[in-house]
């Protein structure tokens, strides 16, 4: 904002004497001539000429009145900005780009995107699925949700959540197949059919532990697909079984449209993380992000 002194010369100029500038300045009158003169003295020019009746601006007071009014114009706009930038500071609002492996967005990105859109309207959020881990910085991406170790970087992460692969069928596969089968050995899943992931090789092994013992299971793809969606598609469809993240099938195994094999022997779990570029102060945006993930993942384990 400007100074007092031209901010006075400004008023007294727009009301038209130093009585009704005093006024609106809400200033005695004898502080509002003082000022006026103080500035005629650091400027050396006059820039009132004075009658009797009334203020006549001279040529020097016409032409610094027009700067004057300029860096007024100035002076709020960089105010108004100044506003702006402390309430999107204080507030968390804005572009934030979010990525996360497919088999994430259905259980928890979808939930956590629609509850930060309901508690923060001025967030505008962007979804990018992808199993890749992306160069995040590259990309413009504000927070990553990451499945397993990281590498060494530059980047903050944050360990949100867990989860396991687990070994699913369908009832009706289980039906077709139980007769030939003898469920008292651990190894005849080994026996069906198994979808694999395009990342799995061709002979997948699955490590499981049961009471301090620990014993490798592998299996043969006799399909494949690209995407966990995909897979479990297939394997609701009784094409095969898979291993499949907890948390993307925990409606088709609360619905029964999905059977988890082998529910006794435990495998390992991996890490999840949200991964972000900034230093010690993200946005406000992207805190929310990560907040609301981590109480969507209590969410999912304490179904």
């Amino acid at each position: 904002m400007l100074s007092l002194l031209p901010l006075t010369f400004v008023t007294i100029v727009e009301q038209g004497s130093i009585t009704q500038a005093a006024e609106s300045l809400k200033l005695a009158k004898s502080a509002v001539s003082q000022n006026l003169k103080r500035l005629e003295t650091q400027l050396g020019i006059k820039l009132f000429v004075r009658t009797t009746r009334r203020m006549t601006l001279t040529a020097a007071g016409e032409r610094y009145y027009k700067r004057c009014k300029e860096i007024l114009a100035l002076a709020q706009l960089a105010q108004l900005a100044s506003n702006e930038l402390e309430v999107f500071g204080s507030y968390p609002s804005g572009p934030v780009n979010i990525t996360a492996p497919h088999a994430l967005i259905r259980p928890l990105l979808a939930p956590v995107i629609a509850e930060l859109s309901q508690i923060y309207p001025d967030v505008i959020p962007s979804l990018i699925a992808d199993d890749q881990r992306l160069n995040i910085v590259a990309a413009g991406i504000d927070v990553a949700i990451t499945v397993g170790a990281l590498p060494d970087s530059g980047l903050r992460a944050k360990r949100v959540g867990q989860l396991r692969d687990i070994l699913c069928a369908s009832p009706q596969l289980l039906a077709r197949r139980r007769r030939t089968l003898d469920e008292s050995e651990l190894h005849w899943v080994q026996a069906l059919p198994y979808i694999a992931h395009n990342r799995e090789a061709l002979m997948t092994e699955y490590q499981v532990n049961c009471e301090g013992v620990s014993q490798t299971l592998q299996f043969k793809a006799t399909c494949r697909a690209n995407t966990i969606e995909s897979q479990i598609s297939l394997v609701r469809e009784g094409v095969g079984i898979a291993l499949l993240p907890n948390i993307a099938v925990a409606d088709e195994l609360t619905s029964t449209e999905l059977i988890q094999l082998l529910p006794q022997y435990e495998s390992k779990s991996m890490p999840i993380y949200a991964v972000h570029g900034y230093d010690t102060q993200p946005p406000l945006a992207v805190k929310a992000v990560i907040e609301i993930v981590e109480n969507q993942f209590q969410r999912l384990w304490n179904r």
